[in-house]
């Protein structure tokens, strides 16, 4: 359901490879690789900070994508955008996208376990 983002894209502002490195998710839905911490990513919200991941997902524009998370818990994805930044407090958290697409429903959740959050540099 996730798409790999090639470093040089640009998402709200800011080049992936600002945000992290090496970012893959594996058979059990862990996520894996480095996320930078980012400062002013005004993209994301005015003067957001923290550890991002972006993820493009793979899914049909007739297709209705919500996810869920500990701070975003109703957030949509509009048809014509796929693209999802998640900002990952801890290693604890999951992010869970559901893909609803006539009758038919999957949810997927995915775990942050497998990342590494840079430090806020001082």
């Amino acid at each position: 359901m996730i798409a790999s983002m090639p470093a040089d894209a640009e998402v709200y502002g800011v080049e992936v490879k600002k945000l992290q490195s090496n970012v893959t998710v594996d058979g059990d839905n862990v996520l894996h690789g480095t996320l930078h911490y980012v400062k002013d990513y005004d993209g994301y919200a005015k003067g957001a900070e923290g550890n991002f991941v972006a993820m493009r997902l793979a899914a049909a524009p007739d297709a209705e994508v919500t996810y869920k998370t500990d701070a975003v818990p109703n957030g949509k994805l509009a048809p014509d955008d796929r693209l999802l930044v998640w900002r990952v407090p801890d290693t604890d958290k999951t992010l869970t996208v559901t893909v609803k697409r006539g009758e038919e429903t999957a949810t997927t959740e995915y775990k942050a376990s497998g990342l590494v959050l840079e430090p806020k540099a001082e």
